[in-house]
């Protein structure tokens, strides 16, 4: 019971036909340069967060070897320190006589040296 719905041929429809398909035709060029641009964009964008992530990880292992460096410098100072102060002990006359009389058991005019041995430790089994 439906009628056929005729169309009308005449100029402008034949316009707007042709201009419809023009923009359909626009349309999809948009959308495919859209798509391409946005692709590239994304690619650009996933590039750059890579970036970060090895950027911050390389951070964090700089910074703990950092923190492992500091701390073996300290270790270093308080070594120099101590054998600055050695050097000095070594450098005192008092210090060389102190430790020729109780290694190398040197004694001056009129001394007699006597040596106690030392109990083994092992034996008694205390310390």
């Amino acid at each position: 019971m439906a009628k056929e719905v005729r169309k009308i041929e005449n100029e402008y429809t034949k316009e707007q036909a042709r201009i419809n398909r023009l923009n359909r035709k626009s349309s999809k060029i948009v959308r495919k340069r859209m798509t391409v641009f946005g692709g590239i964009l994304l690619a650009i964008l996933l590039f750059l967060m890579l970036l970060l992530f090895m950027q911050m990880n390389t951070n964090r292992a700089l910074k703990q070897e950092q923190a492992k460096q500091t701390v073996e410098l300290e270790k270093l100072k308080d070594k120099e320190i101590a054998l600055k102060e050695r050097l000095k002990q070594l450098n005192s006359k008092e210090y060389i006589e102190k430790i020729a009389r109780s290694e190398y058991f040197l004694s001056n005019d009129g001394e007699v040296i006597f040596k106690i041995p030392e109990k083994d430790k092992k034996e008694d089994g205390t310390e």
